[in-house]
């Protein structure tokens, strides 16, 4: 895993706002970075505030977040000012449908806003939930 490091940021009284602004700083590294086209902060760790990004109940292991970061594809890690660091991988490959060209699938939504995979023609729609996006 690559790792960028800043240590450019003050602290200051409101730590929501140090947080705010060290993930915008993450994120704007990540966008800099040669190798992300459109990176996605998949995990993360605020030492300051104790907290981590994704809680994994029932794992009592520090490093759980920074597993499950890499392990879905992180390949950035970026280090603020040693105190919050963010894990990026990259999302551009994981496109709607319609961005594929010539394929036998269109990307809609309904009108609550729901994405629902549809044949081109527009008939056979299939809500994309968690159990359908697997299957494509």
């Amino acid at each position: 895993m690559k790792t960028l490091s800043a240590n450019q940021l003050p602290a200051s009284p409101n730590r929501a706002r140090d947080f705010e602004s060290a993930k915008a700083l993450a994120f704007s590294m990540a966008n800099s970075s040669k190798d992300f086209i459109e990176p996605e902060l998949i995990a993360w760790n605020d030492r300051t505030n104790s907290m981590e990004s994704p809680v994994l109940e029932g794992c009592s292991d520090s490093y759980a977040w920074h597993d499950y970061g890499v392990s879905h594809g992180g390949s950035l890690e970026v280090d603020i000012n040693g105190e919050r660091i963010f894990i990026f991988a990259e999302s551009s490959p994981f496109d709607s449908y319609d961005h594929f060209g010539k394929s036998p699938f269109i990307s809609v939504h309904d009108a609550k806003g729901n994405e629902l995979i549809c044949l081109s023609g527009g008939g056979g729609c299939v809500s994309l939930d968690e159990w359908t996006s697997k299957l494509t």
